[in-house]
């Protein structure tokens, strides 16, 4: 669990979509905390425009000897990933969601950037593609 460490906090987001026609940027809060004894954490976003809290348990496997995710938000998306640990400089968990009416394959890779910055690129899985989908900028608070 050591290896999540760096998401516990309160953070200021900056976050650019570059799923819509136009691209969007805009401000956000984030917040972790442990949950069952540290077993998992608890990352809660709270995004003012368009109006979401989104949610992400994220703890360790030891049967599946792997980092695991369960997503959610209030619009009632919600998605399940997996990822090994850090690899190379980057926390990457990949899965699938049910968002917008339909399934989409998704990569989020998290890098530090310093004690106080980590950024998160967000991906959309096309066949053997990353298409670019959102970058989060979290700022320690």
């Amino acid at each position: 669990m050591r290896q999540l460490d760096f998401l516990l906090g309160d953070f200021r987001i900056e976050y650019t979509n570059l799923t819509t026609d136009e691209v969007t940027t805009g401000e956000a809060t984030c917040s972790t905390r442990p949950l069952a004894d540290g077993r998992f954490y608890e990352l809660t976003q709270r995004i003012p425009v368009p109006g979401i809290v989104a949610t992400w348990l994220m703890g360790w496997s030891d049967v599946d000897k792997s980092f695991v995710s369960f997503y959610y938000d209030d619009w009632g998306h919600h998605g399940t990933f997996t990822g090994p640990g850090w690899v190379d400089g980057h926390f990457r968990l990949r899965g699938d969601s049910a968002v917008f009416g339909t399934h989409h394959a998704f990569v989020e890779d998290f890098e530090i950037v310093d004690a106080d910055h980590l950024v998160k690129h967000g991906f959309i899985v096309v066949g053997d593609d990353l298409v670019p989908g959102d970058i989060l900028h979290f700022h320690r608070i």
